[in-house]
C-alpha cells in the first residue's frame, strides 16, 4: 500500500494569495487557500484513508492579516482566522516559536478552537514537567497500519520572547525528548513521524555545520542519533527540503504556503509488522492550484477590513524616507533606516540604535503620508524594543560580527557571503548602527575590519558604558551575535512598531536624517 504524508509549516497567517504590497493583487503564488486546494486534490488522488496531514507551526503571526486579527480583543477575528486552518483537516500539528508572539491567552484560545490535535513533547509545565499544551503523542491508523506522531518546537523560544509570553513554561531540548520518546512509541506503531518546528544545524547529507550548534536547530542531531524516526516533518528555517537520508524521509515546505511537502511510503503489511519498500519525497507547488473557495468565503470579510485598516494614514512627514533597495540600505544606509533608528532612540533614550532591514521588499516611506501598510511591510515582525547596556569593547565585538557577513570578490564588488544566503536567507540578522560613524575594511581579517568608529566625533572607548536601542529578538540572543545576553537588558517597551511609529511621527515635527553613517569597502 501507499501511505502519504502531506505537510505544511510557516504559513505565517497568509490565508489568501496576497502579500499585501498591493491591495488589489490576489495572484501571489502563496497562501493557505492554495494549500487547501492542493491537499484536497492529493486526498482525491491517493484516497483520504491513505493520507496523513500535518503542520509544524508558525501560523499566528507574520502577515498584516494576522496583525489585524490580533487587534481584536474579543477574539472574534481570531475565530475566523482559526476556522480557515480548520478547513485543511489536519491530523496533527505542533507549535512554532512565532505562535507565542501575541501572548499565552491568544495562543490558548487558538489551540482551543482548533479541531486538529496539537502534539507537544518539549514545551512543558514548569511545575509538573508534563506537556503544557496538547498531547504527548498521537497514534493514527490507516488500513491497519499504525502511525505515531510526535511534536517538538525549537527550544530557543525563551531567547526571543518576553517573560509574560512564556510564563510557567519550560522549553527543553527537542533532541533529548525525541531521543527518549521515539524508542518507546516505535514499539507500539509501524511508522514513526516527528513534526518539528526547527531545522538543521548541519547539512543533512554531508554533516558540515551550517550554523553555530547552540540548540536552536537540532534536526541533524535527531536525524543521525535517533534511528527510530521514519518521517521527519520540519519547519522554522523556511527552507524547501525533500530528501531521504539514513532511511528517513525529510521535508520542509518553504514559507507562506508556497509548497505542500509530500512523503510517499510504499509498504507491505506482513505478519511481522510493516516492511518499508521505498520512501519518496517531493514538494508540491501551490501556485498551480486555485484558492479554496471555502477559505476565501471564511476570511474575505476580515481580509477586506484588514486592507482598509492598512490604508489608514498615521502621519505626515516633511519629506519621504525611502530605501532605494535592501542591499544598498544595508551597505550604504537610507533615510528610512535612519528614521527607524531615530525613533528607537526617542523611545529608549539610548546613545546608539541598531536595526536590520527586515524585508527584501522594504522600500521605506516613499510618500510624505505614511500608512499602516507601509509600517507593517517595512517592519513585519512582532518585536519589542529594548535598551541594552554594553561596554565599548562589547559594542566593537558586535560590529565586528556584522563585518563577517560581507566579502569582496576579485573585481572589488561587495556581496553577502553564502552562509547568510543559503540554505536560508538570513540577512535580517545583519544590523546597522546609528548615529555611529564607522568604516569597515573587508580586506582585513575577521576581528580587525572595523577601522573607524566614533560617536558624535569621539572614539568608542573599551571601558565606557553605552546604551543601545535594539529589538528584543537581538537583545535576547537572536542571530548568533556575541555580547548580547538577557542580563544586559535595562528596559523592554510594551509597544509594537506600529504603535511606536504612530506615536513618534505625530509627536511633533520629525526631521528625516538623510546622512550616511557607515561605509563598507
Amino acid at each position: 500500500m501507499k501511505l502519504v504524508f502531506l505537510h505544511t509549516s510557516d504559513t505565517h497567517g497568509f490565508l489568501l494569495p496576497t502579500d499585501y504590497q498591493d491591495k488589489n493583487d490576489y495572484e501571489a503564488p502563496i497562501s493557505l487557500s492554495r494549500v487547501s486546494t492542493a491537499i484536497k486534490k492529493q486526498r482525491e488522488k491517493w484516497g483520504a484513508d491513505n493520507v496523513v496531514v500535518t503542520d509544524a507551526g508558525d501560523c499566528l503571526q507574520g502577515s498584516p492579516l494576522a496583525s489585524f486579527c490580533h487587534k481584536d480583543i474579543s477574539f472574534k477575528r481570531l475565530n475566523q482566522f482559526t476556522a480557515a486552518y480548520n478547513e485543511i483537516g489536519y491530523d496533527g500539528r505542533c507549535l512554532g516559536n512565532h505562535d507565542f508572539n501575541f501572548g499565552l491567552d491568544y495562543l490558548k484560545h487558538y489551540i482551543e478552537k482548533n479541531t486538529a490535535s496539537f502534539v507537544n513533547d518539549n514545551i512543558l509545565d514548569e511545575n509538573t514537567d508534563n506537556p503544557a499544551f496538547g498531547q504527548e503523542y498521537k497514534i493514527i491508523e490507516r488500513h491497519g497500519v499504525k502511525i505515531g506522531l510526535l511534536g517538538i518546537t525549537t527550544q530557543y523560544v525563551p531567547h526571543w520572547e518576553p517573560e509574560e509570553h512564556i510564563q510557567g513554561l519550560k522549553f527543553v531540548s527537542a533532541f533529548e525528548q525525541i531521543k527518549k520518546l521515539a524508542p518507546k512509541l516505535k514499539k507500539d506503531v509501524d511508522i514513526l513521524a516527528v513534526m518539528y518546528h526547527g531545522g538543521f544545524e548541519s547539512d543533512p547529507v554531508t554533516g558540515v555545520a551550517t550554523e553555530p550548534h547552540n540548540g536552536e536547530n537540532e534536526g541533524y542531531k535527531i536525524l543521525t542519533e535517533v534511528p527510530e524516526v521514519d518521517v521527519f516533518l520540519t519547519g522554522h528555517q523556511h527552507r524547501r527540503l525533500n530528501l531521504v537520508v539514513n532511511n528517513t524521509a525529510i521535508v520542509q515546505p518553504g514559507y507562506r504556503g508556497e509548497c505542500v511537502a509530500q512523503v510517499v511510503i510504499d509498504l507491505d503489511k506482513t505478519s511481522d509488522g510493516v516492511k518499508i519498500n521505498n520512501l519518496e519525497t517531493s514538494l508540491i507547488e501551490t501556485k498551480d492550484y486555485e484558492p479554496d473557495s471555502e477559505i476565501v468565503k471564511d476570511i474575505t470579510d476580515v481580509d477586506q477590513k484588514a486592507q482598509a485598516w492598512l490604508d489608514q494614514p498615521i502621519a505626515h512627514l516633511s519629506e519621504p524616507a525611502p530605501i532605494k533597495n535592501a542591499f544598498e540600505g544595508r551597505t550604504k544606509g537610507a533615510p528610512f533606516i535612519n528614521l527607524l533608528q531615530q525613533m528607537q532612540i526617542y523611545f529608549t533614550g539610548a546613545d546608539i540604535s541598531a536595526t536590520a532591514v527586515m524585508s527584501e521588499k522594504a522600500r521605506g516611506f516613499t510618500n510624505q503620508t505614511v500608512t499602516l501598510r507601509e509600517v507593517i511591510l517595512n517592519y513585519p515582525y512582532a518585536n519589542q524594543l529594548c535598551k541594552v547596556r554594553l561596554t565599548g569593547k562589547e559594542l566593537k565585538e558586535i560590529l565586528e560580527h556584522t563585518a563577517t557577513f560581507l566579502e569582496k570578490d576579485n573585481e572589488g564588488n561587495i556581496h553577502f557571503i553564502d552562509r547568510y544566503i543559503k540554505p536560508k536567507p538570513q540577512l535580517y540578522h545583519f544590523d546597522v548602527f546609528y548615529p555611529l560613524h564607522y568604516e569597515v575594511d573587508l580586506s582585513k581579517p575577521h576581528g580587525q575590519r572595523v577601522v573607524e568608529l566614533t560617536l558624535h566625533g569621539n572614539p568608542i572607548e573599551d571601558d565606557h558604558i553605552y546604551h543601545l536601542a535594539v529589538n528584543n529578538y537581538r537583545a535576547m540572543g537572536g542571530g548568533f551575535y556575541p555580547a548580547y545576553s538577557m542580563d544586559k537588558i535595562e528596559l523592554m517597551l510594551d509597544k509594537d512598531y506600529v504603535q511606536m511609529f504612530t506615536e513618534y511621527l505625530t509627536s511633533g515635527e520629525v526631521k528625516v536624517d538623510t546622512k550616511q553613517y557607515y561605509k563598507f569597502y
